[in-house]
């Protein structure tokens, strides 16, 4: 800079640079820390939908040992889910009461050590101990995570935030068949012990990640105090017809994709005359189609803002080929082709849906909401392995798949609803 300009020029030269570089190494940093958060929200996410399918798997492996019918891993998976269900809204309320950053490392805690006892369980009431302890820690993360993204990750990237974090959970309901492999290689009860690592190192990354990790609180009260509306009760809120909507949609969706997700090996064995190994790999197939079709959800859920549009379109494809897997016509080969199109038109949903539920998300409420419309998802899964275990027991594993396909018909319509009974413009849950 001249030397021949006033000090209080050159000054303001000064200042005026060193503005402009501090804003320029922020505008650098928010993307690092989106990448930061997102990354571990998503993969915390993927522990909690691992260890739903890890605990289930691991009851099929010590069937024979332990002497457990397939009707008992049926009640012991419902009521895994149904401790889940019951507990997420509270949960919710404990995220916007202690913050979601503490709530979400303690489920994690849970979970791991869920699974770690079951290398100890020889007992159906043993296992059933279990189950509500896993099911205490699988309540907390829609609240936790969609409180922390909302808060954390730029407005701009919320659509390719949701995506990834539901890639992290179909990518942990991918790594969980890998069970039945570990089994092979060093038995159940270290498989059991092994698996529970991941769920205590995430507990430990996320409570002590203070930084990137915003309070959702904070915001909220903010977005709060400067709302013109009246606020609502939260019983108001809950019984709204798009918030019940929304909640009937996740119940339905996740009764689909559980049944299939914890029944869907022994039923291809069955089916296709593959071994246990192939099938499980189909279901890997399956569950990694669905991971890459909610990554292109993420940008389509970016892009186009008529949400419950792109939701309908990829579940009425989803069922239509769901229908060669119902009838048994797709051969062993093409049978892991169909699955992964069948995964991808499915997966292509989950940000838009995500999406949905926070439009009709008001300020301050975050956690609840998230947590009593997710509650859906348990509610569907309890459901799924009571009624898709009989469906084994009885012999027609072709059911299934009928079952599946009539789902995701019915799903769309009811997708579609949503848009006519939520308010003409969204309530303010975009500042959360």
């Amino acid at each position: 800079m001249p030397a021949w300009l006033p000090d209080a020029i050159q000054t303001a030269f000064a200042q005026r640079i060193d503005y402009s570089r501090r804003m320029s190494t922020l505008a650098a940093e928010l993307p690092r820390r989106d990448f930061r958060v997102i990354s571990l929200i998503g993969i915390a996410h993927g522990s909690s939908h691992y260890y739903q399918l890890a605990f289930i798997t691991m009851l099929l492996i010590v069937r024979d040992s332990v002497g457990l019918s397939f009707a008992e891993i049926g009640y012991l998976g419902a009521l895994f889910y149904g401790v889940s269900g019951v507990a997420q809204t509270g949960a919710g309320f404990a995220v916007d009461r202690f913050g979601a950053r503490t709530i979400l490392a303690g489920g994690l805690t849970a979970l791991g050590l869920s699974l770690a006892l079951v290398s100890v369980a020889h007992s159906f009431w043993a296992f059933a101990a279990i189950a509500v302890l896993g099911g205490a820690g699988n309540s907390v993360f829609h609240p936790a995570d969609f409180a922390i993204l909302n808060a954390s990750v730029n407005q701009k990237r919320l659509g390719r935030a949701f995506s990834i974090h539901g890639v992290g959970g179909s990518l942990g309901w991918a790594a969980a068949p890998a069970m039945y492999f570990l089994d092979n290689m060093v038995g159940w009860t270290a498989t059991a012990l092994i698996g529970a690592v991941p769920g205590f190192i995430l507990a430990a990354l996320v409570f002590t990640n203070r930084t990137d990790l915003v309070d959702h609180r904070i915001k909220a009260r903010a977005t709060a105090a400067a709302a013109t509306t009246a606020p609502q009760s939260m019983r108001a809120i809950f019984l709204s017809m798009p918030i019940l909507l929304c909640l009937g949609y996740f119940a339905l969706l996740a009764t689909n994709t559980v049944g299939i997700q914890q029944f869907a090996v022994p039923a291809w064995t069955r089916m296709f005359g593959v071994t246990e190994s192939y099938a499980a790999i189909c279901l890997m197939v399956f569950v990694l189609g669905s991971a890459s079709g909610t990554l292109a959800g993420g940008y389509l859920a970016d892009r186009f803002h008529q949400h419950e549009r792109v939701a309908a379109i990829g579940l009425l494809a989803a069922a239509a080929f769901t229908v060669p897997v119902a009838t048994a016509t797709a051969s062993p080969i093409v049978l892991p082709v169909v699955l992964f199109l069948a995964g991808f038109a499915g997966g292509t949903t989950g940000p838009s849906r995500d999406m949905i539920v926070r439009g009709i998300t008001p300020p301050g409420a975050s956690g609840k909401v998230f947590g009593f419309v997710y509650s859906g998802l348990d509610i569907g899964s309890f459901m799924a392995p009571l009624v898709f275990s009989h469906i084994m027991a009885a012999g027609v594993p072709a059911m299934m798949f009928w079952i599946a396909t009539g789902l995701y018909v019915f799903n769309a319509g009811l997708v579609t609803l949503i848009r006519q009974a939520a308010p003409p413009r969204p309530l303010p849950a975009a500042a959360e």
